[in-house]
């Protein structure tokens, strides 16, 4: 992530881009990050989005609602990426395991376990499921705030989180916590 922002403050002699993305740079890539699944494609997405905003800078600063609007960027740009992908061969993957770092586990391979996962079980979602959980579960935004970032109506949100919430309970196959791992 640190080059893409040399690469902007290199590009941007007055700072005026780097100052109004500065603060939303961090949000944008922790988004992209869980859409994608890997520090080195939530680069690439976030890059291709900034790419494509800094010749409409003046465009950027009229915008009321900058954040929303950006995570609607984003999530147009991944889901565009996401239908590429459907056509060209499947590669190989490696997942990063560095997902949820906050996640506690008593061993650390129990945690790197537990991470894959979730990034696995987060991956079987279709977009708009994997974009509704990440948001609201993990971002934390409110379901009012998703209305207008996601262009989709309320009921329709709630479903694609409900069914979501159902099936990453069945992926993860969630066991009781024992006395040692609630504390």
């Amino acid at each position: 992530m640190n080059k893409i922002v040399s690469l902007f403050r290199s590009k941007c002699s007055s700072g005026q881009f780097e100052q109004l993305m500065s603060s939303h740079i961090d949000g944008l890539f922790r988004q992209a990050y869980h859409y994608t699944g890997s520090h080195a494609d939530a680069e690439d997405l976030l890059q291709d989005l900034l790419a494509s905003l800094y010749p409409r800078i003046n465009e950027l600063k009229s915008i009321e609602k900058l954040q929303p609007w950006l995570l609607r960027c984003l999530y147009n740009r991944f889901v565009d990426n996401y239908r590429k992908k459907q056509r060209l061969p499947e590669t190989e993957n490696i997942d990063d395991p560095a997902i949820f770092n906050d996640i506690p586990a008593r061993t650390p391979a129990e945690t790197v376990r537990v991470q894959v996962e979730i990034n696995r079980a987060l991956h079987t979602l279709t977009p708009s499921q994997r974009a509704v959980v990440c948001l609201h579960d993990i971002e934390g935004y409110s379901l009012p705030e998703l209305v207008d970032t996601l262009e989709q109506p309320l009921g329709t949100l709630k479903s694609h989180l409900h069914r979501a919430r159902s099936q990453l309970k069945k992926q993860l196959e969630l066991q009781p916590f024992t006395e040692l791992e609630r504390l």
